[in-house]
């Protein structure tokens, strides 16, 4: 699918491929899982080759960012879906040729639906090359929000998990901590992704300033070098946010370790409470022909009240020592 803008921010009629060339007015065209014959009709318009979607997965630098044939060529590694549990990790491809700006994307991002709804006002007037830096710029206010709202939840999360391993009932608490173990991985997946888009992205930005076109022009390389350096304080609240996520999933198998300890400690006692009794039965049940003690009249009474005294002493003992 195409979709094509003008300076003023219209979205313009695009022609089926082969009907008609697209319109020479077009100053941002929007590629979304296009065909062959899609590339082939903006390729014919502005003049040089779209990337194929194998050529935007390659990870090497020099095929992510390059100039060719007059047109500067950039992917960046964005994420979308980040408000679910299953954040993905979608290549988007740019490619400025003259005034006009290509992108290629295989992924429906968040930023690129705000920013097409605000076309009108973010693309009055502008060029292709003004078009990339403000489009980065809505990507980097999306991965932003995204921050925010993981840092919330993460906050929220750290409150359940400690509440959790405060509770009396060790069973109820090891089983309510292993469930938020799950929640805790959808989060630190999440933010992973978010890291490696906020290094590509940065990448980008870096390439920008590099370019002739965008060194001549003050504006244009001032918003590129505050792009970089909110990239680089959201990078570094990824790093944060990274940091609190993995000291809540220690915390939390920390916990569950003590809860199991917990229970291991009331088995061990109650071990030890019943080994004497179990001792004193094990030696009156031996079958021995000459044993003193059988022929006494009160032998049995007296050999349970030794048993119940070997007993109720460890666990007296235990409870003074605190252990219970």
């Amino acid at each position: 699918m195409i979709r094509a803008y003008d300076r003023a921010g219209v979205c313009l009629d695009v022609p089926a491929p082969g009907a008609e060339p697209l319109p020479q007015s077009a100053c941002w065209i929007d590629l979304l899982q296009p065909t062959s014959e899609e590339e082939a009709q903006v390729e014919r318009l502005i003049g040089v080759e779209v990337p194929s979607r194998d050529e935007l997965r390659d990870i090497e630098p020099s095929s992510r960012l390059y100039i060719e044939n007059g047109a500067a060529y950039l992917t960046a590694s964005v994420v979308w879906k980040a408000d679910s549990d299953f954040a993905e990790i979608t290549d988007i491809g740019f490619v400025l040729a003259g005034e006009r700006l290509v992108t290629i994307r295989y992924g429906e991002p968040k930023a690129f639906a705000i920013f097409a709804a605000n076309a009108p006002r973010e693309l009055e007037g502008l060029g292709g090359h003004d078009v990339v830096t403000r489009l980065l710029e809505a990507m980097v206010d999306r991965t932003a929000e995204v921050l925010e709202g993981r840092s919330r939840q993460i906050d929220l999360l750290s409150s359940r998990v400690f509440s959790s391993g405060s509770d009396a009932n060790p069973e109820t608490a090891t089983r309510d901590l292993e469930s938020m173990l799950g929640v805790i991985a959808g989060h630190q997946r999440t933010i992973a992704k978010v890291r490696e888009s906020l290094m590509s992205l940065s990448r980008v930005a870096g390439f920008l300033q590099t370019l002739p076109e965008i060194a001549g022009e003050k504006a244009i390389k001032q918003r590129c070098r505050s792009l970089a350096r909110d990239i680089q304080s959201l990078s570094e609240h990824a790093d944060f946010i990274s940091e609190n996520i993995i000291f809540l999933l220690d915390a939390s198998l920390g916990l569950i370790s003590v809860q199991q300890n917990q229970v291991m400690k009331v088995v061990s006692v109650a071990a030890v409470v019943f080994l004497p009794p179990t001792f004193i039965g094990t030696v009156y049940g031996m079958n021995f022909d000459h044993m003193p003690e059988l022929g006494l009249p009160w032998a049995y009474p007296i050999a349970l009240a030794v048993m119940a005294i070997s007993a109720v002493g460890p666990y007296l003992w235990f409870k003074k020592k605190g252990w219970l």
